[in-house]
């Protein structure tokens, strides 16, 4: 799997993630049912496909698929009670490093499931935490050991042999053709979003930027813009924004909620120029679309003229 792949399919985990987390929201609806059923399937089918020949030199039969999965079962096992217990503390902010669901803690590039395994092995054995182990959670030491373990025998798997590469080989042709799939899915999210703008929109907002990337690397969602007025803070409507990259010109207008959304352009540094009736017009350059940061949120302030 390539990097730009990885990153893909992160976001993919990441809107997976706003779904469940917000499953009241969709899941009396069939199409929602069924695009996150698929969404499911093919991070699953990716994940799998990337473990294609991976066993050990002597060809054991517990390949990084299996390991995988039972650490992933193991994982979500402890996250649980630990989650419960975190918020009885309370510790909300503890609970927030370990707020996973199964899908994160099973499907995932290998950097980000060892990150989530490690984390919940690391807040269940915080000497702060002892009483995890016995405040009748059903999780003791013994439970963690075991996905420690699994994590040990994940990262410590062989490389593969020559004799399964020309597998792999196959298996890289396969995972393009997934990644259009999954492509294809995360646009079918997007379509059935369009639905929700009217009720939900703070959740379709949420679930498109979680997604990230389009299929060429760029960014679904460039950069948020909020329109204020500088001195009531108050949300500014029908604010012109014309963004200029070179050659490449394009203009919006604000929303009811000031709020300024730039999807699907190419990465880059752009320069906006921001003006509405009564206000004094400015400027902002170097606006980066970049896809390795973090999605581009600026508040913006008019003066009255």
């Amino acid at each position: 799997m390539t990097a730009k792949q990885r990153i893909h399919l992160e976001a993919a985990e990441a809107g997976l993630q706003v779904m469940d987390d917000n499953h009241t929201l969709w899941e009396t609806h069939a199409a929602w049912v069924t695009v996150h059923s698929n969404l499911v399937d093919i991070i699953e089918e990716i994940v799998h496909t990337d473990a294609i020949g991976v066993t050990d030199n002597k060809g054991a039969a517990r390949t990084k698929t299996t390991i995988r999965k039972d650490n992933g079962k193991q994982a979500n096992i402890i996250c649980g009670p630990l989650k419960t217990f975190l918020l009885a503390i309370p510790d909300q902010t503890q609970e927030g490093t370990v707020h996973f669901n199964a899908s994160q803690l099973t499907y995932g590039s290998e950097t980000t499931l060892i990150a989530r395994w490690n984390k919940i092995i690391e807040v269940a054995n915080l000497p702060a935490n002892a009483a995890f182990y016995t405040g009748g959670y059903n999780i003791v030491a013994a439970t963690t050991d075991v996905l420690i373990a699994g994590v040990a025998e994940f990262i410590a798997k062989a490389p593969l042999p020559k004799s399964k590469r020309a597998g792999k080989s196959t298996a890289k042709k396969s995972l393009k053709t997934e990644f259009k799939t999954l492509a294809t899915t995360i646009g079918s999210l997007e379509t059935l979003s369009n639905g929700m703008l009217g009720t939900e929109e703070d959740f379709v907002d949420t679930l498109i930027t979680a997604l990230g990337l389009d299929t060429n690397g760029n960014r679904k969602v460039n950069a948020v813009l909020s329109l204020r007025d500088l001195t009531t803070n108050t949300p500014l409507k029908k604010v012109k924004v014309e963004v200029t990259n070179g050659t490449i010109t394009f203009t919006q207008y604000s929303t009811d909620l000031g709020l300024v959304t730039i999807k699907g352009k190419p990465q880059g540094n752009w320069t906006a120029t921001v003006s509405l009736p009564t206000y004094i017009t400015s400027t902002h350059p170097d606006l980066a679309f970049n896809p390795e940061l973090p999605i581009l949120k600026l508040i913006i302030k008019l003066a009255k003229a």
